[in-house]
């Protein structure tokens, strides 16, 4: 499972809103909903946030391994 909330709280701490971010990364509002979904996203999306948010890719997103998950 994957979950964006850091991303979200990043965002917050900059003052930043959802449409001013995705502007300036150049995502489309379908990317952005699955962003706000905890939905996996393509490496580019998550580099373009980083350029913006100046930051590394573990400061935007967690990826949490469950037991059940291993298998995959």
């Amino acid at each position: 499972m994957i979950t964006y909330k850091n991303l979200w709280d990043l965002m917050k701490s900059r003052n930043l809103t959802k449409t001013e971010l995705m502007k300036r990364a150049g995502l489309s509002s379908s990317t952005f909903a699955k962003l706000s979904r905890d939905e996996m996203v393509s490496l580019d999306v998550l580099v373009r946030l980083c350029k913006v948010l100046k930051c590394q890719i573990s400061d935007i997103c967690l990826v949490n391994i469950q037991e059940d998950d291993a298998e995959l």
